[in-house]
C-alpha cells in the first residue's frame, strides 16, 4: 500500500508540472503574438517593447517559473510565512526588472540561497549528489562550448575579459540561466521523469523547450537554430537526471558561454 501511495504521489507531482507547463505554453503563445505572427503580422515593435520585457519577466520568470513551483513544492502554509513570502516577493521584483537594472537578478539568487538554507529547496533542484560528479558535469558542459570554436579558424588573441563578462552576466544577471533552468530542470525534468523515466524524459524536455522558444517571433527574426536548441536542452536534461541537481547545470551554462566567447 505504501509503495502504491508513493507512486500515486509521484504521478500527481508529474501531473502538476505538466499542467503548469501547459498553462505557461498557452500564455506564452498569447503574449508573444505567435498566431498573429504566423498570419503575417510584423511584430518587431512588440518583441522589442519594454512593456513586453516587464510582463514576460513577471508572468513567466517570477510567477510561473518561481513562485508557483515553490508553492507546489513547499505548500502554501510554508510559503505564506513572512520569512518565506517577503524574501520571495523581493526576488520576484528583482526578476521583473532585470533588463532595466543590470545584475539585479543576483538578488534573486541570494534570496534562493537564503530560502534553501532556511526551508530546504532541494525539490527545486538546489542540491548536490557529490562535488566531484558535479564538477565533472560542469566541465563537460563547458567543454561543449568549444565545439563551435573548433569549426572556425583561430586568428587570436583570446578574449578572456569578454568571455568572463558573458559568463558573469549569464550566472548573475539573466534569469534564463537561473530561474528558467531551475524550472525546466529542477522542477519540470525532475517531475516528468517520475512518469516517463530517465531515457525518454530528456527528449521530451528538449521538445517542450524548443516549442517554447519557437513561439517567440524575436528568435525567428534573429535566425535562431532551433535544432541546436533541442539538442542542447536534451543534453542538459540528461545531465540533470545524472546529477539530480540544477546548480551544476547553472554553473556549466555559464562556463559554456565563457568558452563560446573566448575566441
Amino acid at each position: 500500500m505504501t509503495t502504491m501511495t508513493n507512486r500515486s504521489n509521484l504521478i500527481d507531482r508529474s501531473n502538476q508540472a505538466i499542467l503548469l507547463w501547459g498553462v505557461f505554453f498557452v500564455l506564452v503563445v498569447i503574449l508573444n503574438g505567435t498566431i498573429p505572427y504566423l498570419l503575417g503580422a510584423d511584430l518587431h515593435a512588440w518583441t522589442q517593447s519594454p512593456i513586453k520585457s516587464v510582463v514576460f519577466a513577471f508572468v513567466f520568470y517570477a510567477v510561473l517559473f518561481l513562485a508557483v513551483p515553490l508553492t507546489l513544492i513547499k505548500g502554501w502554509q510554508i510559503v505564506r510565512q513572512p520569512a518565506f513570502l517577503y524574501p520571495l516577493g523581493i526576488a520576484m521584483m528583482a526578476i521583473t526588472f532585470w533588463q532595466f537594472l543590470p545584475g539585479i537578478v543576483s538578488i534573486a539568487i541570494i534570496v534562493l540561497a537564503y530560502l534553501h538554507w532556511r526551508f530546504d529547496l532541494s525539490e527545486y533542484g538546489i542540491r548536490s549528489r557529490g562535488w566531484k560528479g558535479d564538477l565533472l558535469a560542469v566541465l563537460f558542459i563547458g567543454l561543449l562550448g568549444f565545439f563551435p570554436i573548433l569549426m572556425k579558424s583561430f586568428a587570436g588573441p583570446f578574449a578572456f575579459g569578454d568571455a568572463l563578462g558573458v559568463a558573469l552576466n549569464r550566472w548573475f544577471a539573466n534569469p534564463a540561466s537561473s530561474i528558467e533552468n531551475l524550472f525546466y530542470f529542477g522542477f519540470l525534468t525532475e517531475r516528468l521523469s517520475y512518469r516517463t523515466g530517465t531515457w525518454l524524459t530528456p527528449t521530451l524536455i528538449g521538445l517542450m523547450y524548443t516549442a517554447h522558444e519557437m513561439t517567440n517571433p524575436e528568435y525567428w527574426y534573429g535566425g535562431m537554430n532551433f535544432v541546436l536548441t533541442f539538442v542542447g536542452v536534451t543534453i542538459w536534461s540528461a545531465i540533470y537526471l545524472w546529477r539530480r541537481g540544477a546548480v551544476a547545470i547553472w554553473l556549466g551554462d555559464g562556463l559554456y558561454r565563457f568558452a563560446g566567447k573566448l575566441i
